[in-house]
Parts: structure tokens; sequence; C-alpha cells
């Protein structure tokens, strides 16, 4: 499972609500989630604070049926945006 939080000079200033399972991930056109597709289950990833408008765009166009679909995507989105709103913020993933 993948757990997000937004970072802020190293501190942590909030936390994603649910995992991410990267079979859910796997199981999409990957040509169709950029972002997304550099997610990886046992490494960490950061997006910094213009990154992460390319993952909320990104995010809008996850089909209905995914198990992304509506609370993790939500809740992704909300960090997006709280990210993006700060100069020194990263979204951060943390495989296991």
């Amino acid at each position: 499972m993948i757990d997000y939080r937004v970072l802020e000079y190293g501190k942590i200033i909030a936390r994603g609500r649910s995992g991410i399972d990267i079979s859910w991930i796997w199981n999409l056109d990957r040509d169709s989630i950029p972002m997304l597709e550099h997610l990886l289950p046992y490494a960490d990833t950061m997006f910094n604070s213009s990154q992460v408008r390319s993952l909320a765009k990104e995010l809008d166009r996850l089909p209905t049926g995914s198990p992304l679909v509506p609370d993790v995507r939500d809740d992704l989105k909300r960090l997006c945006e709280l990210t993006a709103n700060g100069a020194h913020r990263q979204l951060w993933f943390f495989g296991d």
C-alpha cells in the first residue's frame, strides 16, 4: 500500500486519508496516467508544486470504474491543491 502526504521543509502538513494499492494504477491505461505511472510499490516518489498541477488534471481523467474513484482521487486532488498553494511544499508517495 502506498501512503501519501504533503511536506513543507520536511514537516508533514497533511496526510492522505487512504492508501493506494499499486494494482489499481497498473490496471489503468498507462498512456493516460503519465504522473501516476511514476509511483512504485517499494520506493518513494515526490512531486513538486508544479508537477501536482499535472497530476490534478490527470486525476480528472480517471475512469469512473477505477478503485481510485472517488475517494482516493478526491483526496489526492485536495492534497495537490494544498501542495500547489505553497512555494516549498511537495506531495510525497511512500511505498512499502
